[in-house]
């Protein structure tokens, strides 16, 4: 077949094989695009009813329009071949990711799981049962987007054939639903049973009946419950098991009658997922040098996992009682997404506390690590405190450069400064390496699958996290970048100088930009990859709600600089500004309202501890202290 012509259709090479026939890419010549065409068994054919039943199948899935759905351009009838050609999509299946990974990360699974169910609950709302939803029908493509092959296809041939014991398709049992083996009338919930079953597998890779005969794996899917991933990962909290029994219907408590409480759920769990993994490793006494699991394809959302690392020391039960839970009963309440929920709330209801380390100069970054707080100055000094400000320890004397940026890595403290040096520090503050890496001033940190670090000179770095090999990023513009953040494996963004964001989706090899502000822009915070925010000067608030493609600005009541902004779950968050004020959010950050500390003096950083402590660093040596 390859290398022949079918109508415009020009065969170029197998995608793959299963029991309904074969999957070849195609470059359709009239269109000059490629397209995947998948073309029926011979022997299938044969059955009229069954090719009546699937034209019908493939116009109907034709009419779907979801962008996590491939779409079908048509259907092909000729002497040479009968099938249908729809969109090529460059990628790797759930499938292939288990195959060459093994298990794959939690944020990543349940993240791609959210956007399966996007398109299961469009296609259900259209009246259309998948029924064969599986890991090789879920295809990720180069740009982390989700899209559900095979839509209403495996229905025709379920109903006229017994296809799935055939060829490779063998492997459709391990994800059938009890219905399906009863020979019962197919519901939402069938698709929902596969997707617990496909989730499960993501995160143990291996599926939870894996017997050797087909008897026993359909005694399994109707009478078993799957062991509990929690016993044997201690990285996955007890809440996952929860999801999954819920999707699988065997849950006592609560299960899902359709797609959305599935995704509504996943929601829900990601919002709380610094909480649960942190009382999980205190649970088990596990360190926080997790060994990483064989998860490389995570690419889409390392940058946010690591992200959540901070969260995960920042957080406390109190302030969960504030934000997790008043998200969820919000989350109930009908046409409320333009009320501004802290109207009528006053978070820091006490004074703010004055701690006074012994250091001179402005304190500019505040960290914690192993229950130790650091804070650097100006002048290129660095504190430590055991106690939560009691008492001060200088662990770094003045080396006269400004420490621009804290990361936390592998235990570590990762700071660049204004001559051009990465410090690595361990957690005692004790300085483990030095690189000298450029003569300009380097500006920011971002640790995602890549170490990345911005300077000014258009200086943009790169390098592999363990290697510490740089490579310069080739940056369209010589204006001084602020910050830098890695959304993905082929997505960047540079805030600069010049009030522009800078966007690449190859990973540095074009460049594209947004001119957003008249005056600089200092800080990006992604909530998810989808939704994120951009602070500079003169009350510059932007927000993007696609990935960085458009940025709308946000009103803020304030001409100061905005110096830092904190998420602490995809509802609640927090920006403090050069003029002493405190700006809150508790609606995704749609709408703000302003508090202040007890005098006029520039916040630079914020920081929130487990215990519900909110530390800012501030200027003339000081460090603000309040509870939420």
């Amino acid at each position: 077949m390859i290398g022949k012509r079918i109508i415009n259709y020009q065969i170029i090479s197998l995608l793959g094989e299963g029991g309904m026939g074969s999957v070849y890419k195609a470059h359709d010549l009239q269109l000059e695009r490629y397209v995947a065409i998948k073309i029926i068994n011979p022997k299938l054919i044969k059955d009229p009813h069954f090719i009546e039943r699937f034209r019908f199948e493939a116009k109907n899935q034709a009419k779907l329009n979801h962008p996590n759905i491939v779409t079908v351009y048509g259907f092909i009838e000729t002497r040479e071949a009968t099938g249908f050609v729809m969109e090529f999509v460059d990628g790797s299946t759930i499938s292939q990711l288990i195959n060459n990974y093994g298990r794959l990360d939690l944020i990543y699974s349940l993240r791609v799981m959210q956007q399966v169910l996007l398109a299961i609950e469009y296609a259900h709302s259209m009246g259309f049962i998948h029924r064969d939803l599986k890991p090789s029908n879920i295809i990720i493509d180069k740009n982390g987007l989700v899209k559900v092959m095979d839509f209403g296809i495996s229905k025709s041939l379920k109903e006229n054939q017994n296809i799935t014991r055939l060829g490779s398709n063998i492997g459709t049992i391990y994800y059938m639903s009890p219905e399906q083996i009863k020979g019962l009338s197919t519901t939402p919930r069938t698709d929902i049973y596969s997707l617990g079953i496909t989730l499960y597998e993501m995160l143990s890779g291996t599926v939870p009946f894996n017997f050797k005969n087909d008897y026993d794996i359909y005694e399994a899917h109707l009478k078993m419950q799957p062991q509990k991933l929690s016993t044997v990962f201690t990285d996955i909290p007890k809440e996952i098991d929860d999801l999954i029994l819920s999707a699988l219907n065997k849950s006592d408590k609560n299960n899902f009658n359709n797609a959305f409480e599935f995704r509504n759920s996943i929601e829900h769990l990601i919002f709380n997922l610094p909480l649960l993994l942190n009382n999980q490793s205190s649970a088990n006494e596990y360190s926080r040098k997790n060994p990483v699991k064989k998860n490389k394809p995570a690419n889409l959302i390392i940058g946010f996992v690591l992200l959540l690392t901070i969260l995960i020391i920042g957080s406390s039960y109190l302030l969960v009682d504030k934000f997790i839970i008043k998200e969820k009963s919000l989350s109930n309440s009908e046409n409320r997404s333009k009320i501004n929920y802290l109207e009528e709330r006053k978070y820091f209801s006490t004074s703010w506390e004055k701690l006074k380390p012994n250091i001179s100069g402005n304190i500019n970054n505040l960290i914690s690590v192993d229950s130790k707080i650091f804070a650097s100055n100006t002048n290129g000094a660095v504190l430590m405190t055991p106690d939560f400000g009691q008492r001060w320890i200088k662990v770094l004397e003045n080396l006269g450069n400004t420490f621009n940026d804290f990361e936390i890595f592998n235990d570590n403290i990762l700071t660049v400064n204004s001559s051009g040096q990465l410090l690595v520090l361990d957690n005692n503050g004790n300085i483990k390496r030095t690189e000298k890496l450029s003569n300009e001033k380097l500006t920011a940190l971002n640790i995602g699958q890549n170490l990345l670090i911005s300077g000014s000179g258009g200086l943009l770095l790169k390098s592999d996290k363990n290697k510490f090999s740089f490579q310069k990023i080739d940056f369209p513009s010589s204006t001084a970048i602020l910050d830098v953040f890695e959304l993905d494996n082929l997505n960047l963004f540079c805030c600069t100088f010049d009030g522009k964001v800078y966007k690449t989706t190859d990973y540095g090899k074009t460049w594209s930009f947004d001119k957003l502000n008249d005056s600089y822009l200092k800080k990006f915070w992604f909530v998810n990859s989808f939704r994120g925010f951009v602070i500079g000067s003169n009350g510059s608030l932007f927000k993007t709600t696609d990935g960085g493609s458009n940025w709308t600005k946000i009103m803020l009541n304030t001409n100061a600089t905005l110096n830092d902004i904190i998420f602490v779950n995809q509802k609640s968050g927090f920006i403090i500004t050069s003029e002493g004020e405190i700006f809150i959010s508790e609606n995704s950050g749609d709408d703000w309202i302003r508090e202040t500390v007890n005098e006029i003096i520039p916040l630079n950083k914020i920081i929130i501890l487990r215990s519900g402590t909110v530390l800012i660093a501030s200027n003339n040596g000081l460090i603000l202290k309040n509870k939420i």
